[in-house]
């Protein structure tokens, strides 16, 4: 199987699966998280089951005395958002891996090896699944604060991403990243063919006296490479949470002032995931009608794409309405760069009868390639990502 990038389709909201396929190994990453109640049990034929098709995607192993126990090797929040963060209290499991029980795979809880989030943990939750994510990146936190005997085994490891002087995070500089940095280890393990480049949150967007939470959205670029020796990069795609075009202007700024654009190739991309759901924020300032003009680092962003690069939007179906966000101006601004055929609304572009289907793209030597679909093979709601619309397929 290919290595391979699944965009969820969640409405507005975000949940994205990376696959590293590397020696046999599989390294699961999932980019936020929504997993809707009223998505469950393919109730409602509109809605794809994003929790069913993620634990049938994920690799199983033993936990304690519990076997086949589903879980992802990291997970990555963007920022505690609901509409980022949402399922997560009663879905993904919670507290010391040593007390994970049968109950625990029997509630279809997934067991998390490493969490990535930025400083913003430590200040006050917006919501509920907000508030349990805290909590359990504080006990990891403590445990690495402690120099605990358990802090680097699986259920407590962490990465922290970004600096923030309004927080003491004294004596985790070894489980600290900041912006400018790559990273190729991931759930204690090296990889030669992916890596991330982190872009986002600054030490100053953090230490803000009043912080917007989507301008501190974790910002990264996932790299891929076709072999473990090759020199270019074959598929370089972009997450970017809600950050606004103020953030992505000090992204700009920063990567070419440290020539990060060239060494890097760190603003490159082929994929490149709409940040806040389609939204004009992107752009400029909100409401669009008086703002009406996108700003120049966000349009220069979009000219950094390469090939026949695509734009993913994770929203619910975009109308020439007011229901914002997605914003259909913002759709325009998007289709003036890549097309209108690689413009992918997640609500829209694959369906089996009434539901949406996951955006996939599969890592090949020649980029990222959307699997082709057979007559009459589309993916059912729900189904295990290894069915038809992800196995390795041809090209011709």
């Amino acid at each position: 199987m290919a290595s391979q990038i699944k965009y969820y389709p969640v409405d507005n909201g975000d949940q994205s699966l990376i696959s590293v396929e590397e020696d046999s190994y599989t390294t699961n990453i999932l980019v936020d998280c929504n997993i809707r109640e009223s998505c469950k049990g393919d109730t409602d034929a509109t809605q794809f089951d994003a929790k069913k098709d993620l634990v049938a995607s994920l690799k199983k192993k033993k936990v304690n005395d519990v076997e086949n126990v589903s879980y992802i090797d990291l997970m990555i929040l963007t920022h505690g958002d609901k509409d980022h963060l949402l399922g997560f209290e009663t879905n993904f499991y919670q507290g010391d891996p040593k007390n994970f029980k049968k109950k625990n795979k029997d509630d279809e809880e997934i067991f998390i090896d490493t969490l990535w989030f930025s400083p913003m943990v430590m200040g006050t939750a917006g919501n509920s699944d907000e508030k349990c994510f805290n909590k359990e990146a504080k006990r990891r936190i403590q445990l690495h604060r402690d120099n605990s005997l358990y802090k680097d085994l699986p259920g407590n490891r962490i990465v922290i991403v970004g600096k923030d002087m309004n927080e003491d995070l004294s004596g985790l500089d070894l489980v600290r990243k900041v912006p400018g940095d790559v990273v190729k280890r991931f759930n204690n393990r090296d990889l030669k063919t992916f890596s991330i480049f982190i872009h986002s949150p600054y030490q100053e967007q953090l230490t803000e006296e009043e912080i917007d939470r989507n301008r501190v959205s974790v910002v990264f670029q996932a790299r891929f490479k076709a072999t473990a020796t090759s020199v270019d990069f074959c598929t370089l795609a972009f997450f970017g949470g809600d950050a606004d075009h103020e953030a992505w202007k000090t992204i700009i700024e920063k990567t070419k002032k440290y020539k990060n654009d060239t060494k890097e190739e760190a603003l490159t991309w082929d994929l490149f995931m709409s940040p806040h759901h389609c939204s004009w924020t992107y752009f400029n300032e909100c409401p669009q009608e008086d703002h009406p003009e996108p700003v120049k680092t966000s349009l220069e962003m979009l000219d950094y794409k390469r090939g026949v690069a695509k734009v993913i939007a994770s929203c619910k179906e975009i109308k020439n309405d007011d229901d914002n966000p997605p914003h259909y101006a913002a759709r325009e601004q998007y289709v003036k760069k890549v097309k209108a055929e690689n413009f992918l609304n997640t609500a829209t572009a694959i369906k089996n009868g009434k539901t949406p289907q996951p955006i996939i793209f599969e890592v090949t030597a020649q980029g990222p390639m959307q699997p082709k679909k057979k007559e009459g093979s589309a993916q059912n709601a729900g189904t295990a990502a290894t069915g038809t619309l992800t196995k390795v397929s041809s090209y011709g």
